[in-house]
């Protein structure tokens, strides 16, 4: 008569799959961040460049006149 004591073998465990799901969930957040990081980067070199944009526009009006 075979023994239950084995691990069963294509079933993960609980723990096994909590730890997956947070290392996943860890990943993914990372990710997130990063991008969140280069996107708020971009942002500030757009507004940089709105600007001198609308300087430009300014001295131009000026100088038409």
């Amino acid at each position: 008569m075979p023994q239950k004591n084995s691990a069963p073998l294509f079933k993960p465990d609980t723990e096994q799959v909590l730890v997956r799901g947070l290392n996943a969930m860890t990943k993914a957040c990372d990710a997130l961040s990063k991008q969140n990081e280069t996107l708020n980067h971009d942002i500030e070199k757009m507004k940089h460049k709105i600007s001198r944009l609308q300087e430009k526009i300014l001295v131009n009006q000026d100088t038409k006149e």
